[in-house]
């Protein structure tokens, strides 16, 4: 494809002597591959495999695309970040691109959200052996909208606590539910890195919520967390008032839509007002009520180191809503006076 996605010829001819000889960014590799499988090479994978980050999005690949691209994978030493999502790859592809990273000691970014996974996707791809492997330096996991289960999860949970590079997944727009959060919850637990992790629009419901709260409690390395439009509930803000009141990492945390009243709001702050790492929380579409949010805004003040609250469309008045954004721009302010101070 050219520069607009269209496919073009490419012949073994445009790559140098020095090129042919080395593969140091896996060209050869991969047309070769395409020449086996009777592919049109792709323009953009052959210019995206001498930098370090390669975007090939939403070009429809599939299987037999992405197994060409694996190839060069394998070889190339360069790639630092690999955004392939929305490719029709399947389960089948996603293995193919994982069986290639565990050869692969530079990729440390990697987004295949949107491929079609489908339940039961994990257990066919060799994420374990990926994530276990002690030469992978992959950082980032993207996962995002793959309709992976609850079974998917708990081969995930179980292959990241085993690893010590991941700092970021993103399994957002899944179908996880209790089993899910009793998995991370577990994988919460363990020696795990993972410092941002987002769990938004799924079906955790309390009891899945809960387990993840419960996880959070001794953990120390966890420090953003999205578990927003997950049905949490009163039940499951109480579960997070427990773990928010001895968590010591969490600095940002969205709890957005979660079907919570004043009640839960109340008890959620709480927590709040025990916490001594947390600077950012998202409510919006709770329907917290004026009630809840004036506990919120006594969190706010007794909390002193939240410099952020959003709270929109959550049955508050405007003026409570105003009180305490003057309040917390305060403290921006002073942060910001404090940070050029420093420089």
């Amino acid at each position: 494809m050219d520069d607009d996605g269209e496919p073009v010829d490419v012949s073994d001819d445009e790559l140098s002597d020095d090129e042919e000889q080395k593969d140091v960014h896996g060209k050869l590799a991969y047309l070769q591959k395409c020449e086996e499988l009777s592919l049109t090479p792709v323009s953009q994978v052959l210019k995206y495999l001498e930098q370090d980050d390669m975007h090939i999005t939403h070009y429809g690949l599939g299987v037999r695309g992405i197994s060409a691209l694996a190839c060069a994978i394998t070889m190339n030493t360069n790639l630092t970040t690999l955004r392939i999502g929305d490719n029709n790859l399947g389960s089948e592809g996603v293995a193919l691109i994982c069986e290639a990273l565990t050869q692969n000691t530079s990729v440390k970014e990697v987004d295949m959200s949107e491929n079609h996974m489908g339940p039961g996707s994990m257990s066919k791809v060799p994420i374990r052996k990926l994530l276990s492997n002690k030469s992978t330096v992959l950082q980032s996991l993207h996962l995002r909208s793959n309709k992976l289960s609850d079974n998917d999860a708990v081969i995930l949970a179980e292959s990241i606590a085993e690893n010590t590079s991941l700092t970021f997944l993103d399994v957002s727009v899944n179908l996880f539910g209790e089993k899910a959060g009793i998995a991370f919850g577990n994988m919460f637990q363990s020696a795990s890195k993972l410092k941002e992790l987002n769990l938004g629009w799924n079906k955790l419901r309390s009891k899945g919520s809960t387990a993840v709260a419960d996880g959070l409690k001794a953990n120390i390395a966890l420090e953003v967390l999205n578990v927003g439009w997950n049905g949490l509930g009163d039940e499951g803000f109480a579960a997070f008032s427990e773990a928010l009141a001895v968590n010591a990492a969490l600095v940002e945390v969205v709890l957005s839509c979660n079907g919570a009243g004043p009640k839960g709001a109340a008890t959620l702050c709480e927590g709040i007002k025990q916490n001594e790492s947390l600077a950012s929380i998202e409510m919006d579409q709770n329907n917290i009520q004026e009630e809840g949010g004036i506990a919120m805004k006594e969190a706010m003040e007794v909390n002193k180191g939240i410099v952020s609250l959003k709270m929109e469309n959550t049955n508050t008045s405007d003026a409570l809503r105003k009180e305490i954004e003057e309040l917390l721009e305060k403290r921006r302010a002073a942060q910001r006076k404090d940070e050029g101070a420093k420089e």
